[in-house]
């Protein structure tokens, strides 16, 4: 038997004795389960039910039904009231007397019990009807799946899911043609999470709100106004506010009413942070919907598009602004995966673009939604429903700096970091304004000595990267020892003029009269080791520019247009960055077109040529199999490199600065019988004698340079096993 669910206010009494009288005067069919009248059995007295049993029905009837042979309807008047009331419902021609006696009990139980209006419950229902704005018969059925929920009410036989809108109509006493009416997709119940899909109550919903754990207005429930204490400046944001913000500002002017703005791309690029500083620059008040309920657990997405719908109900569109935050699972579209093989992956939790787009075409408020899922994440008919979106790409080192330098400010460590350490750190850690945001928070907390914080931020910053996936940009740096000596490079053009040349493309005043300014794109190729990307630590070193590495692993994407789009933001980072672009491996990236088998890997080298063509930047590309580029690669190019195994001087070079040695005439003899020799067998072998920890002489290293020889075949290293590039 169900344990009873007391029932403290009487609002809730009155509903539930309603709901049981409004069944017993509906249902005509035999009563399978004794619990349903567990609200008699539990809340009135057993000696005043039976008296009212024994004046209703003759003696004869009752001792008939008491030799019954069916136990369900044998009756004893001992037994539990739950047992007598199943068996008098359940005898033949009883069952009017006994709806009778049930009259008599609800009516004597209602009497005893006040209206309740003004109880909790039924305040919050009340808030609930109006906010909403549910009709009379959609309010009921609310309150009738809440007492259902929360009290000993329970079906008189067991009903499936699809049943339980007949069942409803039986309790509420309504007809079952209302009842599935307001029941239906586009009816407020359903429209609103009000009810699960098996017409349960919603407690992720509701429950908080209604059971009084929260004194939060249901409004608040579901959405929060936003407090503009911390929000930065307008101006702050630079040429986004002068761009794009000035654009938004003209659209979300006067009395606008639906209009929808994305803004999408990296996480903890600050997309938050604009929306809040352009609904204070507007005079607009903000509302954020809600991510979490008040255990601090993660709301669905149903229960968020309820808080979207309560807030576009309830505020006034002209002079608020609603901000959806974490929107990715919101504006996922179900159809955006992507094929491999012939098996179809999906794209993770999302939400029926029919329901999104119905939702995006009833805004009644001007909307932002942020996102950090690409745009091709989205359904193309849900994107095509925005006003404006923005893209936001990951931070430069100027933006990292402002971030920096606002933090700074705002934690009052001023006289701890100065100017001078902000523009060290914002090019060291390229971290997110979170990140930033945390590791100065704990700063201020440990109040370091003044000569203690660069070791306590590289303390905290450590950590922080590794956790965020953040890499140290002083790891791109090249050896200490490096030097261009040595190097092969085979044609006319020398290594000291390409230095040259790179740093006269940054020298403004460098042909400042010419009618041309020639791109500066590099190819750097030939076999594995032979130097490629130390040249370009070096080059980055002389010209103190930052380089950007970008690898084909890092743009390549599931989603369809994406690794094009990839591509483009990675050139405008770099020359935001005023950085030096450097594509390792790009053979990868761009590979003979005709070769090609599907048509992105076509649009993949168009996008990096158009990119190459008007980049304002030096582009550098290192490649070991230059054969497999497309044709059309090498007239962008202003310089081709080819770094070719060393020669004799070459080696010489190589192995006494490497190692610190000098070489008899005998060891350079055995040096010089070693064929395809590049620089990075030298580190190799210095690296493996360093860490087995022995006092190496020329001899081991001799010998370790051999077997490094051995490993190559025909002047190649051996292709690596997988699919070909």
């Amino acid at each position: 038997m169900a344990k009873f669910k007391q029932v403290p206010q009487s609002f809730m009494f009155r509903k539930l004795v309603k709901y049981c009288r409004n069944m017993v005067k509906n249902f005509d069919s035999d009563c399978r389960d004794n619990d349903f009248f567990d609200v008699v059995q539990n809340c009135f007295d057993h000696d005043k039910a039976v008296e009212l049993i024994e004046a209703a029905y003759t003696e004869k009837e009752l001792n008939e039904m008491s030799r019954a042979k069916c136990r369900s309807c044998r009756l004893d008047l001992s037994d539990t009231l739950g047992d007598v009331f199943c068996a008098l419902w359940n005898n033949a021609g009883s069952r009017g007397k006994c709806r009778a006696v049930l009259e008599a009990v609800f009516e004597s139980m209602e009497s005893d019990c006040s209206d309740g209006s003004r109880d909790m419950v039924a305040r919050r229902f009340a808030e609930l009807k109006r906010v909403l704005k549910l009709n009379d018969l959609e309010m009921e059925i609310l309150v009738f799946a809440y007492v259902r929920d929360q009290t000993c009410f329970a079906w008189p036989v067991r009903i499936e899911d699809r049943e339980k809108p007949l069942h409803y109509a039986m309790a509420l006493d309504r007809s079952y043609a209302e009842v599935v009416k307001a029941l239906s997709p586009d009816g407020a119940i359903l429209k609103f999470n009000l009810l699960d899909n098996d017409y349960d109550f919603s407690r992720r919903t509701l429950g908080g709100y209604l059971d009084g754990t929260t004194d939060e207005t249901i409004e608040r429930r579901f959405y929060t106004k936003t407090d503009f204490a911390d929000v930065l400046p307008w101006d702050y944001y630079g040429e986004l506010s002068k761009g794009d913000g000035e654009v938004l500002k003209k659209m979300l002017s006067g009395k606008v009413g639906k209009c929808n703005i994305l803004l999408y791309g990296a996480p903890g690029t600050g997309k938050t942070s604009f929306a809040r500083s352009l609904a204070k620059e507007l005079g607009r008040t903000a509302f954020e919907v809600k991510q979490g309920d008040e255990d601090g657990k993660n709301m669905k997405a149903e229960a968020r598009m309820v808080g979207i719908k309560v807030c576009n109900t309830q505020e006034d569109a002209s002079d608020s602004i609603m901000i959806v935050d974490e929107a990715d699972e919101l504006l996922r579209g179900s159809s955006c995966g992507f094929s491999l093989f012939g098996f179809d992956f999906g794209g993770g939790k999302s939400t029926e673009k029919g329901v999104m787009n119905t939702l995006l075409d009833e805004m009644k408020l001007p909307a932002v939604w942020i996102s950090n899922a690409p745009a091709s994440a989205m359904d193309e008919s849900v994107r095509r429903r925005f006003d404006y979106s923005i893209c936001f790409e990951r931070l430069n080192g100027a933006q990292r700096a402002a971030i920096w330098r606002n933090q700074v400010a705002k934690h009052e460590l001023g006289g701890l970091i100065p100017e001078g350490k902000i523009a060290e750190y914002s090019a060291k850690y390229e971290t997110s304004a979170g990140g930033i945001s945390t590791v100065l928070s704990n700063v201020k907390r440990m109040a370091p000595a003044a000569g203690k914080v660069d070791e306590l931020v590289a303390t905290l910053m450590k950590p922080h990267c590794k956790l965020m996936g953040v890499k140290d940009s002083n790891r791109f740096l090249p050896a200490k020892d490096y030097s261009l000596e040595g190097l092969n490079i085979k044609g006319k053009v020398k290594l000291e003029k390409v230095v040259k040349a790179a740093r006269n493309y940054f020298d403004t005043a460098f042909g400042e009269a010419s009618v041309d300014r020639p791109r500066m794109n590099v190819l750097l190729f030939g076999p594995p080791g032979t130097g490629k990307t130390e040249f370009v630590k070096y080059l980055g070193r002389e010209l103190d520019r930052k380089v950007m590495v970008v690898k084909g692993s890092d743009l390549l994407s599931k989603w369809v247009g994406e690794s094009e789009q990839n591509i483009a933001k990675a050139f405008r980072r770099a020359e935001a960055e005023h950085a030096i672009l450097f594509f390792d491996e790009v053979d990868g990236l761009l590979h003979d077109r005709a070769n090609a088998r599907q048509s992105w890997q076509v649009t993949q080298v168009n996008e990096l040529l158009q990119q190459m063509e008007n980049f304002d930047g030096i582009m550098i590309a290192a490649t070991n199999f230059s054969k497999n580029l497309d044709p059309a690669t090498m007239r962008r190019f202003t310089f081709k490199l080819e770094f070719g195994y060393l020669d004799e001087n070459g080696s010489r070079a190589f192995f006494e600065r490497m190692f610190g040695t000098k070489l008899s005439e005998a060891e350079a003899a055995e040096l010089k019988e070693l064929r395809n020799l590049a620089p990075g067998d030298f580190r190799t072998v210095r690296q493996e004698l360093f860490y087995l920890g022995e006092e190496a002489t020329n001899e081991d290293r001799l010998a370790a340079l051999k077997e490094e020889c051995a490993v190559k075949k025909d002047g190649e290293r051996s292709r690596p096993i997988g699919f070909s590039a």
